[in-house]
């Protein structure tokens, strides 16, 4: 059968296991007891729990490091930052040197600035927050960061980015914050990087590497937070002492259950596709995307990204026209931005990384997880070149072939600005609003295409 909806935003959540599922029905009917409790229902729930726990620490190669539950990526940002912050004011306060800045991603998922800001302020430590440049293929300037390293406090970056899926180099990064012998901890955000990068922790510089399951077949509600032995460490939540006193609060044992499954999964191989499957459906997909949408420009390259992420954009559309055009296929995927009145918010991603705004406006991103199949990848490159004869047959693509009435709205955009046309097919005509003189060519082609009349062109706002 046909699925009616193909869901290719992955990298924004994902559907639960099929095992995770199962698991979280047995801890619930099964193993509900509290694994604070010494009793035979608590320790059979805390035998899972570590069982989870040593899982987990074996993917990650944790090695001596502490691996905690959470609820998830933003409290284990909160947490990390929070730990490395107060051993800032500790150090300072003893009269230690510390660094001064704050050194974060310019691409890092907004957690991490907001966190940095929120407890630098609270702790009134009163240092720089500090955006580390990133080159045009989304990476960290590594020549920047040596001018950073030596005054850095703590260093935020990320293993694989959420909207380019491009992944770090944390090794170059490591290298540099050897060579300048800098002390500052290091947080690696690797929310992105469970089940699709290599990680050795331990082995590693990083001090804090949190992690979150419903990016990856388990459940919303539940994360992992690792913390180099060694490393200084702040509880978050006060309480009952769970987890060994680092994370109070009676522990998400459905969560964790559903968790392990996905790491037992991960562990045993063969539920997942391969990196190189996974390149190879990128691949069909982007060459429907190439064969439907002229002039098509992928954001991301390829070669430095995860297989699971696709971010483009189409000259002349805005991200709002092809959000408009693959939802109505039934294919989920994400924008870049979207238009509030006239202007659109480009993707801060793709702004750091210096691409063209039209680019950064009107992009969409396509991801998909790793137990995609083969016939849903078909019937989405199918649906994709459907979508461009959607485009092309409304005027809003080049076409040779003979238009479709369009009725209704339609919202033009480049760059950032937003233009709409109100259309009328059974009286072949329209009303233009707010005709911004950049869009007057494209306007012009899509009324003459249509053959439609203008009946007048307003304005939203009043002018000068």
């Amino acid at each position: 059968m046909i699925k009616t909806e193909i869901y290719l935003d992955g990298n924004a959540t994902s559907a639960v296991l099929p095992a995770a599922i199962a698991a979280a029905v047995d801890a619930m009917a099964e193993r509900f007891g509290n694994p604070s409790s010494s009793h035979a229902a608590g320790l059979k729930a805390k035998a899972l729990m570590e069982g989870v726990r040593q899982r987990g620490a074996r993917l990650l190669g944790a090695g001596d490091g502490k691996l905690l539950f959470t609820s998830g990526a933003t409290e284990g940002i909160q947490t990390a930052v929070l730990s490395a912050l107060c051993a800032v004011r500790a150090r300072r306060a003893a009269g230690e040197a510390v660094g001064s800045l704050l050194v974060y991603g310019a691409t890092e998922h907004k957690a991490v600035p907001e966190a940095l800001a929120h407890w630098n302020r609270l702790l009134g430590l009163d240092l720089e927050l500090c955006a580390l440049p990133v080159d045009q293929d989304g990476r960290h300037d590594l020549a920047a960061l040596r001018g950073l390293a030596g005054r850095a406090a703590l260093v935020c970056t990320m293993a694989a980015n959420n909207e380019t899926g491009v992944i770090s180099d944390l090794a170059g990064i490591e290298a540099v914050l050897r060579a300048g012998a800098s002390a500052a901890y290091w947080l690696v955000d690797c929310v992105q990087a469970l089940g699709k990068l290599t990680l050795e922790l331990a082995a590693t510089r990083i001090d804090y590497a949190p992690f979150s399951g419903h990016k990856l077949y388990a459940p919303k509600g539940i994360g992992m937070l690792y913390v180099r032995a060694g490393a200084p460490f702040t509880a978050l939540m006060m309480g009952g002492g769970q987890e060994g006193g680092l994370r109070s609060g009676t522990e998400n044992m459905v969560g964790i259950a559903a968790l392990g499954a996905v790491l037992e999964a991960l562990e045993g191989g063969g539920t997942f596709r391969s990196h190189a499957e996974l390149a190879g459906v990128r691949a069909r997909l982007a060459d429907s995307l190439r064969a439907a949408l002229p002039g098509v420009v992928f954001n991301n390259p390829f070669a430095k990204a995860l297989p699971t992420t696709l971010n483009f954009s189409v000259p002349g559309l805005a991200s709002g026209e092809l959000m408009d055009v693959f939802d109505a296929a039934g294919l989920r995927v994400s924008a870049g931005s979207a238009c509030s009145a006239k202007k659109a918010a480009p993707s801060y991603v793709l702004d750091a990384m210096g691409l063209p705004a039209w680019r950064s406006s009107g992009a969409i991103r396509l991801s998909f997880g790793a137990l995609i199949d083969d016939a849903s990848v078909a019937e989405a490159c199918a649906r994709i070149v459907r979508c461009g004869e959607a485009l092309r047959a409304s005027c809003l693509l080049p076409s040779a072939q003979a238009p479709l009435p369009h009725d209704g709205v339609v919202q033009l955009g480049v760059e950032g600005e937003c233009s709409w046309l109100v259309l009328d097919a059974a009286g072949r005509s329209c009303v233009v609003i707010d005709a911004l003189a950049e869009h007057g060519e494209r306007i012009e082609q899509f009324v003459r295409c249509q053959q439609y009349r203008v009946r007048a062109i307003l304005a939203s706002a009043a002018g000068p």
